[in-house]
């Protein structure tokens, strides 16, 4: 491992790059992926190896795909300083272009490897020429591996994903940075350059101006117009021998209220005809959602867009606005009748197709830079621009506008042609159903033509009624309607429950109309619905009941969600929870009594130094957990365990063991679990009863780490976990963090218990039903986290990198993870003084806290005088859900 080339390569006085200095590996190892605009596109993949970035070009980047296997051109070793550099080497420099921090994070090698080995476990592994490591970053998770490929020249290597619960044929990546949220664009308009935390002349940048770049980074990203893009822009783009046919638009689903969060972006939704326009040689067709040529109802739109000079086919809406700007539905409708009213626009929102490019696989930020850059300035086609993150504030001017409501979409994803996915989301600011007309009544009064539509939609094969429909009609229009009905009339009725209504003509199911209504009963039906007009584009047969199939509270960004001291988070006192305080009954085990403790459990070495200053044996913790056991098991119970095991004791780092398929006794409880790590199912451990407690401590398990879930909802949590690292922080400052997470669920009637970690930190715990993801609470921590943060800046960090937080309390939201886990409440911690994981009262967290007063020694005594403090935790479950209505 050398950084001669790496310093051979570069002109420090013209690079704001870093100078190759070889620094020792300590610690967790870590990588990172850079995306590099140089002369040509490709992404470089570092995995810190014996104090350097061991370095591949990967030219298509890194694939979830495990069929996916990408060529890694092994590359000159990077300086660790490079880890975080991000922004711009100057052209004509080596590697001149735009880099982009694309993903950061730890890994370690497959298999059980104790940390202090992984360095060196590495260096094998590359020197053999096939690497395989588990990646914990922000984008790339479970494991990897780096394959030599033999025969070809030694730079030539393989990067491969392999099968587990990250992988998949359909995975994307979000493709903007993960330190800053900037695109290539905005990076390369910063006018500083990106790099670690130097200034241009490599003086170290204040909390406050990382803070300001940041910042503006973010602004950047959300209001930069977009330059015109280049071939670099095509690199991931499938080229195609013929222009395509038979595509079909990308549809969206059904959300229940609007949200802000920076993954996605909000466009207007329109009240038009959805249309695909297909530009070839000169000509457009115009397509609607179900193969329909719009041609001749809408030839001016079709004429238009025939102008355009390139092979393209566009996804958009035509819609007929009145002089106010507002679309008007049945104009559009009945725009044959008369063809004068409204100005008739085609928004132009998506791209698919061009110059012989297949766009679908770009995410949609590159697909609308492109769109934007190619689409000419014509009369009455219109480019479909965005927000991005500021969903509720689109929403609001859309009920401002009268509008229809507003399209969420989410950066990273790519289009599905022909489909209905949650990568697209459509909120409406008024209910709205396409209906399936069944039948009408005959017109009374004053009224001709009709009296009310009687429509339904299909449940499977079954025609359901849903509603009278009797207003929303104008005299035309009830001409027109009972014109088109009177063709399609029959005998009997096509629904499954047909009303009982007078005076009934029963037609054919084939006209579908755009109903607006107040809510659905229970039944299902209609209340306060009004005609908007037919749909030409839909066939009947697809209409089915549109019901909210997306819950936006848990797609809610930080941004906004929370707002402590704002309008939207204020209000009543929180309803305190109260913990049971009943004394526990100790029975004190002497060690000398252990080998009679269990049938199952052949204790051994009792008199084995596990604290050499403290004199603790491992009988002394296996007596520990005897004589608590009644307290810690309720913890443990249908949890998966992650055994640490350090059977050394404290002179040793121990290691983990997950898998115990050719280990633990038959007498254990275990369960097979898919790891995220190998192909294979593992077996993990299951502590349910003292006999496995004790097992586990006899092993050398000093330390005990449950799953955060248990084994009927693994992947559902049933606590939220806060984590403050102190990294050196002083004790106020943790004191200070604690109060202000707690103050912060107060105003949100959340009950929060805190333990110590047995060390130097502080947890706490809200107990959560077990029907949200680990992904839902893990970004419920990371929002609480991020208004900490803002509120207690100087003394509160989100940094990962330990040398970036030096000082402060480290907020690691990133506990909540499946899989992860960390020391259960009663966990002896295997570090110097042998303390203990242990539950407090709020008035005990002061400035006074001694947390070494929390041992092995003291525990016991501790519960016999305040019993277990987090007695009632589980009876307190939130339900997340109900917190964010809360609001």
């Amino acid at each position: 491992m050398t950084l001669t080339k790496y310093n051979q390569k570069r002109d420090f006085k013209k690079t704001a790059e870093p100078k190759g200095v070889k620094k020792p590996s300590k610690g967790e190892l870590r990588f990172v992926v850079q995306k590099h605009a140089a002369s040509h596109l490709h992404y470089d993949f570092r995995l810190e190896i014996d104090g350097v970035l061991v370095s591949w070009a990967v030219p298509k980047g890194p694939s979830g795909n495990p069929s996916d296997k990408r060529l890694a051109m092994h590359v000159e070793d990077h300086p660790m300083d490079y880890i975080d550099f991000e922004g711009t080497i100057p052209k004509g420099e080596y590697g001149g272009g735009t880099v982009m921090v694309w993903d950061i994070g730890t890994y370690e090698p497959e298999g059980e490897i104790p940390l202090a080995k992984q360095n060196a476990e590495m260096k094998k592994q590359h020197k053999s020429g096939s690497i395989k490591i588990v990646l914990h970053g922000e984008k790339l998770k479970g494991s990897w591996a780096l394959v030599q490929m033999h025969g070809r020249g030694e730079n030539q290597w393989l990067l491969i994903k392999h099968k587990d619960a990250f992988s998949g044929k359909d995975v994307a990546y979000n493709p903007y940075s993960i330190l800053t949220g900037r695109d290539f664009d905005a990076i390369a308009k910063g006018n500083d350059v990106w790099a670690s935390e130097r200034k241009k002349d490599g003086t170290k940048k204040s909390a406050a101006e990382r803070k300001a770049v940041q910042k503006k980074a973010v602004a950047e990203q959300k209001s930069a117009k977009k330059e015109a893009f280049s071939s670099e822009d095509l690199v991931e783009a499938k080229r195609l021998d013929k222009f395509p046919s038979g595509w079909s638009p990308q549809l969206a689903t059904l959300a229940d209220a609007p949200f802000d969060s920076d993954d996605w972006l909000f466009e207007t939704k329109f009240d038009g005809y959805r249309a695909l326009a297909e530009i070839r040689n000169g000509e457009c067709e115009l397509i609607s959602r179900n193969g329909i040529s719009f041609n001749k109802k809408y030839p001016e739109i079709a004429e238009t867009l025939s102008a355009i000079g390139q092979d393209i086919i566009l996804d958009g809406e035509i819609v007929i606005e009145d002089d106010n700007g507002k679309s008007r539905f049945q104009w559009l409708q009945n725009r044959e009748e008369n063809p004068n009213r409204g100005t008739m626009k085609f928004y132009v929102f998506d791209i698919l197709y061009f110059g012989n490019y297949d766009l679908r696989a770009l995410d949609l930020l590159q697909r609308k830079k492109i769109l934007k850059s190619v689409l000419p300035k014509l009369k009455n086609i219109v480019y479909s621009d965005h927000t991005i993150g500021d969903g509720i504030k689109a929403f609001e001017k859309a009920e401002k506008q009268q509008g229809e409501g507003i399209i969420a979409k989410k950066i990273a994803s790519t289009y599905a042609t022909g489909k209905r996915t949650k990568d697209w989301l459509k909120i409406k600011t008024e209910k709205q159903q396409e209906m399936v007309i069944g039948g009408f009544t005959e017109p009374s009064g004053s009224r001709k033509g009709l009296g009310a539509l009687l429509c339904g939609y299909y449940d499977g094969k079954d025609f359901m009624y849903s509603g009278k429909v009797g207003s929303g009609y104008t005299q035309d229009i009830l001409n027109d309607l009972r014109g088109k009905l009177d063709k399609l009339e029959r005998k009997t009725s096509a629904f499954k429950n047909p009303p009982r209504e007078k005076n009934v003509h029963w037609v054919t199911p084939k006209l579908v109309a755009n109903i607006r209504f107040s809510e659905f009963t229970e039944t299902n039906s209609m209340r306060h619905p009004v005609y908007q007009g037919l749909r030409i584009d839909k066939k009947a047969k697809d209409v089915k009941l549109e019901l909210s199939a997306v819950d936006t509270d848990v797609l809610e960004d930080s941004s906004t969600a929370l707002g402590v001291g704002s309008e939207r988070s204020r209000g009543t006192s929180p309803n305190k929870k109260t913990t049971k305080n009943n004394p526990v009954k100790i029975q004190k085990t002497k060690t000398a009594d252990i080998p009679t403790l269990s049938k199952k459990v052949e204790f051994s070495n009792l008199d084995k130094i596990f604290w050499p200053k403290e004199k603790i044996t491992k009988g002394d913790v296996i007596a520990y957990y005897n004589s608590i056991s009644d307290v810690i098991l309720p913890y443990l119970k249908d949890r998966p365990q992650s055994m640490r095991r350090t059977p050394d004791g404290i002179k040793s780092e121990g290691f983990f063991q997950k898998n115990v398929a050719d280990s633990a006794p038959k007498w254990a409880k275990t369960i097979e679990i898919q790891s995220d790590s190998k192909s294979e199912p593992v077996t993990w451990l299951v502590c349910n009863d003292k006999d496995t407690l004790l097992y586990m401590a006899n092993i050398g398990c000093i330390e005990i780490n449950p799953w955060s879930s248990r084994i009927k909802t693994l992947d559902h949590p049933d606590y939220i976990i806060f984590d403050f690292d102190p990294k050196g922080a002083p004790l106020e400052n943790i004191v200070r963090t604690a109060h202000k997470v707690k103050e912060i669920l107060d105003k949100l009637n959340v009950p929060a218990y805190i333990k110590t970690s047995g060390g130097n930190g502080l947890h706490v715990f809200i107990p959560v039903k077990p029907k949200y993801t680990y992904e839902q609470t893990r970004e419920f921590s990371h929002l609480v986290s991020q208004i900490v943060h803002r509120d207690l800046p100087d003394i509160t960090s989100l940094e990962r990198l330990p040398s970036k937080r030096k000082g402060k309390v480290y907020l690691d939201f990133l506990q909540n993870g499946k899989g992860k886990t960390m020391a259960s409440i009663y966990s002896i911690r295997p570090r110097e003084g042998a303390g203990v994981s242990t539950p407090l009262q709020w008035d005990e967290i002061n400035d006074d806290l001694d947390l070494k007063a929390y041992n092995i020694n003291t525990i016991p005594k501790r519960l016999a005088q305040k019993g277990d403090l987090w007695a009632d935790f589980f009876d307190n479950a939130i339900d997340l859900k109900s917190v964010l209505k809360n609001l």
